[in-house]
C-alpha cells in the first residue's frame, strides 16, 4: 500500500488543483492533438512503429519522456545511460538537476487520464489509508495525574 500512497502524497503536495489541469489540458490540446490528428493520416505502419520503439534499443516498449530536451527511450536504457552519463544520449544535454518525479511516461492516445480524475482516485486512496490507521488516544489515567491538565 506504500508504493501506492506516497506518489498520490506527492501529487496533493505539489497541488494540482482544477485551474491549472484545465490550463495544462488546453496547451496539451492545442499543441499536440491537432498536430497528430494531421499528421496520423501521413504516417505509414513502418513510420508509426518507429516512433513506438526505443531509439537505443529499438524495442517496442513503454517509453519515458526526458523534460528539458523532450528525447525518449526505455526505461531499461534510460537507467544504463544514467548510470554511466549525466547527459541525454542524443543532444547530450544535462541531466544533473532531473529527479525521477521529472520525467514523462510516454503513452498511446487510449492511455491519458485527465488530471482531474487521477488527484481524485489520489484522494480517495488518501482516505482509504487514513480510515485503515489505527485510532491512538492519550491514557487518561496519566493525563489526570499530571498537573498541568487539572
Amino acid at each position: 500500500m506504500k508504493g501506492v500512497i506516497f506518489p498520490s502524497l506527492l501529487q496533493l503536495q505539489r497541488g494540482i488543483t482544477d485551474v491549472e489541469d484545465k490550463k495544462q489540458k488546453e496547451i496539451c490540446d492545442a499543441k499536440y492533438k491537432k498536430k497528430g490528428r494531421m499528421d496520423k493520416g501521413k504516417l505509414s505502419e513502418i513510420d508509426i512503429e518507429r516512433e513506438e520503439e526505443c531509439g537505443i534499443c529499438l524495442e517496442i516498449c513503454c517509453k519515458i519522456v526526458l523534460p528539458d530536451c523532450n528525447h525518449s527511450m526505455c526505461m531499461r536504457c534510460y537507467r544504463n545511460w544514467r548510470a554511466r552519463s549525466q547527459s541525454c544520449p542524443f543532444c547530450r544535454d544535462s541531466l544533473r538537476r532531473v529527479n525521477s518525479g521529472d520525467l514523462w511516461i510516454y503513452t498511446s492516445e487510449d492511455d491519458i487520464v485527465d488530471l482531474a480524475s487521477i488527484s481524485r482516485e489520489n484522494l480517495k486512496r488518501l482516505f482509504m489509508y487514513i480510515d485503515k490507521l489505527p485510532f491512538i488516544t492519550p491514557n487518561p489515567t496519566l493525563v489526570s495525574y499530571d498537573p498541568r491538565y487539572r
